[in-house]
């Protein structure tokens, strides 16, 4: 996987007291970064996923609901 290398300016007391806390601020850094990308790589999932549903699913039928609650709940007897 090809790699880039970024650049981040914080405040040297920041890293100071991250460091102190025995933080390795380069690898918060690319943690944060990773996950946040895969964040977003989910929500763009949920979203196809819910465009999907919206276009090609069909509202049941008037008292569909009813009926398999019923159904259910007589099977269980």
């Amino acid at each position: 996987m090809e790699s880039v290398v970024i650049s981040v300016r914080i405040k040297s007391a920041v890293k100071r007291k991250l460091e102190e806390e025995g933080i390795d601020v380069q690898n918060e850094v690319r943690m944060f970064l990773n996950q946040r990308a895969s964040q977003l790589e989910l929500k763009e999932a949920i979203d196809r996923m819910e465009e999907i549903i919206r276009t090609k699913s069909k509202p049941s039928k008037r008292g569909f609901a009813v009926r398999s609650i019923r159904e259910d709940r007589d099977a269980a007897h």
